[in-house]
Order: C-alpha cells, then sequence, then structure tokens
C-alpha cells in the first residue's frame, strides 16, 4: 500500500465520537486509543464486502 492510499483511507475512518453516536454501547469497550483500531479494522472490513459484491455482480449467472 502506498503513502498516498494510506492517507486515503485514514479519510474513510471514523472517530470515536462518530463511533459512540451509532453505537453508544460501543463506549463501554472502547476508549479514544481503541477507537483508531476498530476503526480500522470495521474500514478493512466494508471494504471485503464491498469487493466481494463487486466480484459477486462480475460472475455470469449460470442456470
Amino acid at each position: 500500500m502506498d503513502q498516498k492510499e494510506k492517507v486515503s483511507n485514514i479519510q474513510h475512518l471514523l472517530s470515536y465520537e462518530e463511533i459512540i453516536a451509532i453505537a453508544p454501547n460501543l463506549s463501554k469497550q472502547l476508549n479514544e486509543e481503541t477507537a483508531f483500531e476498530f476503526s480500522k479494522q470495521l474500514y478493512e472490513f466494508t471494504k471485503l464486502i464491498h469487493e466481494q459484491g463487486k466480484n459477486e455482480k462480475e460472475k455470469p449467472h449460470v442456470k
């Protein structure tokens, strides 16, 4: 992963406040430091799901 892609990915990460606003119960498990790692993992997971969806659409459906 090059530096430009890393900077772009950071822009997509959620802050602690955004995470807690979406899922208030996570405030018991996360703090400001762990929220960053959680956000990175959430972004990677979402990216995998998106890629899988794109691959599924590209596959020809055989009947």
